[in-house]
């Protein structure tokens, strides 16, 4: 699945790009037809590629309810990662992620591509929440989700939980 914003493309993960990042292996990346400066994946994504696999693995491919990744169009480096943690539970919720590489970080791309994802979510019939949550310490999360118009729903010692509460 792609999604297309004015400087930005989203993909899903297919099962060689996962097999690639898996491995921190640039030229398999790059062989796909993305460039990469190695930050990507990052810690907490690189850690989740094993439960994003078996989401695909699970699905038969992917439905858009799992991992996609942020590509610049001009040059087709993979800037971050975007998506949700799996499909919408019996409540029609799901839960929306992102992160951009710390080299491309404060340029905007993480609003753009939430902002187009979000739009993609609340069109799917099954969606009928969607909730987000961050560190408190985490500035530049908390800034993307207030401008998507994410309002704080509960905190804990750990994290901000958020939902979007928009007519959907």
């Amino acid at each position: 699945m792609n999604l297309e914003t004015k400087r930005l493309l989203l993909k899903t993960l297919d099962l060689d790009l996962i097999e690639a990042a898996a491995k921190r292996d640039t030229q398999a990346i790059e062989a796909l037809g993305y460039k990469t400066n190695g930050e990507w994946p990052g810690p907490d994504f690189f850690e989740a590629l094993p439960y994003f696999r078996e989401l695909l693995i699970k699905n038969n491919g992917t439905k858009g309810f799992d991992s996609w990744i942020i590509v610049a169009k001009d040059t087709q480096e993979i800037v971050g990662g975007i998506g949700f943690l799996g499909d919408p539970d019996p409540d029609g919720i799901i839960e929306m992620g992102f992160a951009t590489n710390e080299s491309h970080r404060r340029k905007g791309y993480c609003f753009e591509a939430a902002q187009k994802l979000l739009q993609w979510a609340v069109n799917q019939d099954a969606v009928k929440c969607i909730t987000a949550r961050c560190e408190p310490d985490n500035i530049g999360s908390k800034n993307v989700l207030m401008k998507l118009e994410f309002q704080i729903d509960h905190r804990d010692a750990e994290l901000i939980y958020w939902k979007y509460r928009k007519a959907m």
